[in-house]
């Protein structure tokens, strides 16, 4: 946290200083008021065979900030509080687990934002993403255990915050973006509780990368608009957002250490649209491990989505092929190997009145698992706005699996949401 501080702070105070040199002089806008909301969630695990059926209770508080410092900078900020008294959370931060280094004080965001030009627009700050979230094949991960995005869990999916630069510039129908993270590399959250596989009794530990020049990860995407086609060509330096487990011996006993190994991607994406309501895409990423301690493989993607008045379809299909099998042992399960043949999908119905709902839903053919996740929420009130959601989740699988190691239990919840500034 010191280092991630210190670098963000000397990143902030060089955006302040490019954009104080290169703005003209006038009079500042003022910042616009915060927005903040606060949800309460209570889950109930009703499956007897498991740990026995329970609730468990979650607050959550976040604050939200933008507008423009001057007319070419512009801000944002987004901070959230969490207490819970659950034994585990999966992907919150909690007060009762210290010994799984949780913090209960988030930043996602805290950047400038600096329009140079009408081509060009840098950020610098805090941004809430490691590896820029471009590809399609970064959305796809709802179970995923470890991920800086913190999405282990689908009912908390949290950003991390960590000090970046990144830049657009536009010319015409084609575009370039950067994404620098300089000198260091932030480490996913360790497992919670029952979601770690590894044994009672091991010990977990991270290996923590170390800060120098050639830490920095850096990512690019360049690409064009012909009419209503949209290609683009991404690539990625850097370390794997999601670590391989290593097992080892010791005088006090075993112990487990998840490693981020550096990783090298490219691939392409493409997006058509076909009239006003329906949109074609597909993409490949090639990852290839620069060391010897993990698989190279290749995954593609494509799907479509269907936006018809009060209700959206979405399907999408991924592909995961091994091209390199690496002589390491490597445990894939809750990686970025986690789906292997994966169709999945999601229903959304929102007529913009109190009423929504949404279905997501997905079967994998070669692991023969299937996890389905229901939602549907009531607007209570309008000013302030108010909420209230019946959500879930169910995962089944035809053979043992990933999800009986972590020993997955399916849920049902409600959730309070309540929305004031």
């Amino acid at each position: 946290m010191v280092r991630a501080f210190a670098v963000t702070c000397a990143t902030l105070q060089l955006g302040l200083l490019v954009a104080h040199m290169a703005a003209p002089s006038r009079s500042p806008a003022l910042p616009a008021p915060p927005h903040a909301h606060l949800t309460y969630e209570t889950l109930g695990y009703p499956d007897p065979d498991t740990s026995g059926p329970r609730w468990e209770n979650f607050l959550e508080l976040v604050v939200h900030s933008d507008g423009h410092l001057a007319r070419p900078l512009a801000y944002q900020f987004d901070a959230r509080a969490v207490s819970d008294d659950a034994d585990f959370t999966a992907a919150a931060y909690s007060l009762r687990n210290a010994e799984r280094r949780r913090a209960y004080l988030s930043v996602s965001s805290a950047f400038l934002d600096y329009q140079a030009t009408d081509q060009l627009r840098l950020r610098l700050g805090m941004q809430g993403a490691q590896v820029a979230g471009w590809s399609l094949i970064d959305e796809l991960k709802p179970a995923n255990l470890m991920t800086p995005r913190d999405a282990s869990d689908p009912f908390r999916r949290i950003d991390q915050g960590v000090p970046a630069i990144s830049g657009r510039y536009e010319r015409g129908s084609a575009y370039l973006d950067l994404f620098v993270v300089p000198l260091m590399f932030t480490l996913g959250r360790l497992p919670q509780g029952r979601w770690s596989i590894v044994p009672a009794g091991v010990e977990l530990q991270q290996e923590l990368p170390p800060v120098r020049w050639n830490e920095t990860q850096a990512g690019a995407r360049v690409g064009a608009q012909i009419a209503q086609l949209d290609v683009a060509l991404i690539g990625y330096v850097g370390r794997d957002s999601l670590p391989i487990f290593v097992a080892e011996s010791g005088p006090t006993g075993g112990r487990v250490i998840d490693r981020y190994p550096g990783l090298q991607a490219g691939g392409a994406n493409a997006s058509q649209q076909l009239g006003e309501q329906i949109l074609v895409r597909a993409e490949v990423v090639y990852f290839v491990n620069p060391h010897a301690d993990r698989d190279n493989f290749v995954q593609s993607a494509g799907g479509f989505d269907v936006n018809l008045p009060n209700w959206t379809f979405i399907l999408n299909y991924l592909r995961d092929d091994r091209s390199t099998q690496s002589p390491a042992g490597v445990v894939n399960a809750g990686e970025r190997r986690f789906f292997q043949s994966f169709l999945f999908g999601e229903v959304r119905y929102d007529a913009g009145w109190r009423l929504q709902g949404r279905l997501r839903g997905g079967y994998d053919f070669t692991e023969r698992f299937w996890l389905l996740q229901p939602e549907i929420s009531y607007r209570l009130l309008d000013d302030p706005e108010v909420s209230v959601a019946l959500t879930g989740e169910i995962i089944d699988a035809a053979r043992p699996s990933y999800f009986d190691m972590i020993r997955h239990e399916d849920r049902l919840g409600t959730r309070l949401q309540y929305h004031f500034f």
